[in-house]
């Protein structure tokens, strides 16, 4: 019987990732962006602060419904923390919020199958570059998203309200996957060649999120994990999400790897 074409390719895929270890890299991302996850959370409530911005509008959005009490917390925290730090906590929190990014594209170069042991301060400095972007596209969509729900709350109704607020997050999640595709790649390439594993991610993250939601009306996993319930689906939530970012970067690896190979 002969295997329908679109059956081997998610075959070949399947086996493509599962040689690439995405998993174990997804685990690891998680574990560093819980370790920057507060820093960066820091800056941003010390910038945003100082903005007309209303991050609980962007909060509300049913996609951050199981994690909201977590996002919450560590804002709360965060802002805290921003009264009256000292310039010696300002500099760690830099420096620990940058460290995701650092791993980040360590993980791009074993997917990519990149090895250059000579960079680790240029990286280190990439990654503060590229925290300071990460920061002003967040602040950027957040002025955007409010200004936009306050112009068309008071036009159309809730319904097209709703869909247009997933439709700007979906712009929002492309560009900043479509950034970090490019951070990640030890190759310099034109943006084009990042486009198709940013979308699969987008696309990937869009179904795992229907899918989170319709798992935990059906998991009833308070029962099993009581108090830690909200702690194990923020880290569950987290591990999708990178697994779907993850994806992404091997299928732009492949088709990248390519193409350098083509060129020498």
């Amino acid at each position: 019987m002969k295997v329908p074409r679109w059956l081997n390719y998610f075959k070949q895929k399947y086996q493509l990732f599962t040689l690439k270890r995405y998993t174990t890299l997804s685990g690891t991302l998680v574990f560093f962006f819980i370790m920057s996850l507060v820093p960066l959370s820091f800056w941003l409530s010390l910038l945003l602060g100082k903005l007309p911005i209303d991050v609980e509008s962007f909060l509300n959005l049913p996609v951050f419904e199981s994690v909201k009490g977590v996002l919450q917390y560590i804002q709360t925290e965060a802002r805290k923390a921003t009264s009256g730090a000292s310039i010696f906590l300002v500099l760690t929190t830099l420096y620990s919020a940058s460290n995701f990014f650092y791993q980040m594209r360590r993980s791009g170069e074993i997917i990519y199958g990149f090895s250059n042991q000579k960079e680790g301060f240029k990286l280190r400095f990439s990654a503060l570059l590229l925290l300071f972007a990460i920061i002003v596209i967040i602040i950027v969509a957040f002025a955007i998203f409010s200004l936009f729900m306050y112009v068309i709350s008071n036009i159309f109704p809730s319904k097209i309200v709703g869909v247009v607020d997933y439709f700007l997050l979906i712009a929002i999640s492309f560009l900043l996957v479509l950034l970090l595709n490019m951070y990640v790649c030890p190759y310099k390439r034109p943006i084009k060649d990042f486009i198709f594993g940013s979308l699969c991610t987008v696309a990937a993250w869009t179904i795992a999120v229907i899918g989170f939601s319709i798992y935990l009306k059906f998991s009833a996993m308070d029962r099993l994990y009581g108090a830690l319930t909200t702690i194990i689906l923020f880290l569950l939530w987290l591990y999708v999400l990178t697994i779907g970012f993850v994806v992404g970067v091997i299928l732009n690896s492949e088709k990248i790897k390519k193409g350098v190979e083509k060129k020498f």
